[in-house]
């Protein structure tokens, strides 16, 4: 085969994972929601875009501010075609085509990036990046909707072009550098750490390499790399104290992330173990069935880099390795309810060791002997998943299939739908109710949390006309706005209300319609 014939195979590779793997995933995704195993912080990034379309207020601002805006705002052209395809919403089928193009990217990239690393056998190439795409958190996270496919894809792309900057040292390669953590970090807070080692690592670099001048020419590198994630940092955090009144909604609101670990402290601490002893003991159980390799084949990689003065695997480690540091860290300190998914960043750092390993060393057997390890340890990651101790959210999701909530949450829509409600009759908290207002045909008969003129309703029902509340029991809903604005609504009616209608699943898990007297 000529040389131009073998570099159009090389660049085509690429495109064609991209495309069988988004297909795959899409299609794994779709029969998931078709026996309703719904992640519920998949479906609420569906949510809060279709607020912004379909509520009674619909204005950007709805998308909300204590998640990270991107994975909501790529379900937007999705959206649009919800009336005519209403699975779109209800089923939160567009966040699933979202993350299974953004699943079937990152593996694309993998396959270039191992390429870039010396993995020039296209046969071990493309093992090494089927092997990638096949491990259980790459394969799920892509296929139900979740941020982290998006998350991978976007650290991906950034240490793709921080790999090249390292190899060639093109400034113009930074310029992507800092695109790819402004994009991270819109998808994900954890991407701030990936931010702080890659400035970090592009300032020192250049400090190194400069042959005159050094600190300047360490500075201007680090404001290429820095500055675009500073501007995305900085503007969300801006425009959320503008509208919402404070700088990080995750960790003051009463639905963000901190306040969801304190409820569910108990929870957590009833598989994990409270100190800080056990915690470390449940991450490392959790790391070793997700990507057992990683650690040790990085560590490898940065002694053999040290040994050759090579800073290309540095790549994989400021932006994958950050990612999972930051994620342990969290969990360790108690402020993550360590799900196995927060290992995800293991797999692409492990695969980047062992993609660099090969290329340096160019032995067959070397790359034979990794490759069946690899192979041998990829069952771990869906044993992991399958067993409840590790994969309790995914234990979580089969508990509440087999209940039927979802099933029940539709219903509760379609009772609902079946009274005729006019617009702005039944008020209800969506950080609890998201899964009703989806699968509403009627979404503007909700005054909603993300409308405007939530506050004022829920002060005063009369005066706007709203009839009914809609509610979950506290234990489901321990932060639910309208039973704290009347205390005993769910238990009693509160002494303003009395009950309408009820529903329940299979667990317990209860649904109250009240009506205001």
């Amino acid at each position: 085969m000529s040389e131009g014939a073998t570099s159009t195979r090389r660049r085509g590779e690429p495109w064609v994972w991209f495309v069988v793997c988004s297909i795959v995933y899409g299609g794994i995704g779709w029969w998931l929601l078709s026996r309703d195993l719904i992640f519920p912080d998949a479906m609420s990034r569906v949510a809060n875009a279709y607020y912004v379309l379909f509520s009674r207020d619909p204005h950007l601002a709805a998308i909300g501010f204590v998640w990270n805006p991107l994975p909501s705002l790529a379900t937007l052209p999705l959206l649009v075609f919800s009336p005519w395809f209403p699975a779109l919403a209800s089923l939160g089928a567009a966040g699933t085509i979202v993350s299974a193009l953004c699943g079937g990217g990152c593996v694309a990239v993998m396959a270039v990036m191992l390429r870039d690393l010396g993995v020039t056998s296209a046969w071990t190439r493309n093992v090494l990046t089927g092997l990638f795409a096949i491990q259980a958190l790459v394969v799920l996270s892509s296929a139900v909707g979740a941020s982290e496919a998006m998350l991978m894809l976007t650290c991906s792309y950034t240490a793709l072009f921080l790999l090249r900057w390292l190899q060639q040292r093109d400034p113009w390669f930074l310029v992507h550098v800092g695109t790819g953590l402004g994009l991270a970090y819109l998808t994900r807070y954890e991407a701030g750490a990936a931010a702080v080692a890659v400035v970090l690592l592009v300032f020192v670099v250049g400090v190194v390499r400069a042959p005159q001048q050094r600190w300047a020419y360490g500075v201007n590198d680090a404001a290429f790399a820095g500055l675009p994630f500073a501007a995305a940092a900085l503007g969300w955090a801006v425009t959320s104290k503008v509208i919402v009144g404070t700088w990080f909604a995750t960790f003051t609101s009463q639905y963000g992330n901190s306040a969801q670990v304190t409820s569910g402290q108990a929870s957590i601490e009833s598989v994990t173990g409270s100190g800080l002893d056990h915690r470390l003991f449940y991450l490392a159980e959790q790391l070793v069935h997700v990507a057992p390799l990683a650690v040790p084949l990085t560590l490898v990689t940065l002694v053999v880099a040290l040994v050759r003065r090579d800073t290309a695997p540095l790549a994989g480690v400021a932006v994958f390795g950050a990612v999972l540091a930051f994620d342990d860290l969290t969990f360790a300190l108690g402020s993550s309810f360590g799900w196995i998914r927060l290992q995800m960043a293991a797999i692409p750092l492990g695969l980047l060791a062992m993609g660099y390993l090969i290329g340096v060393a160019r032995r067959r057997w070397w790359a034979v002997l990794l490759v069946v390890a690899l192979a041998a340890t990829t069952p771990l990651g869906w044993q992991a998943e399958a067993t409840p101790r590790w994969g309790r959210e995914e234990a979580l999701a089969r508990e509440v299939a087999q209940a039927g909530q979802y099933a029940m949450q539709r219903r509760v829509a379609a009772d609902l739908d079946a009274l005729s409600p006019i617009d702005g009759s039944i008020i209800t908290d969506v950080a609890y109710s998201f899964p009703v207002f989806l699968a509403s045909s009627h979404p503007h008969s909700y005054v909603v949390t993300t409308d405007r003129d939530f506050a004022a309703a829920l002060a005063d029902p009369h005066a706007a006309g709203v009839t009914y509340a809609l509610l979950a029991s506290p234990q489901n809903a321990p932060s639910d706005a309208v039973e704290q604005a009347y205390p005993g609504l769910f238990e009693n009616g509160g002494g303003v209300a009395t009950l309408a209608g009820q529903w329940q699943d299979a667990r317990g898990t209860t649904w109250r319609l009240y009506r205001f007297t």
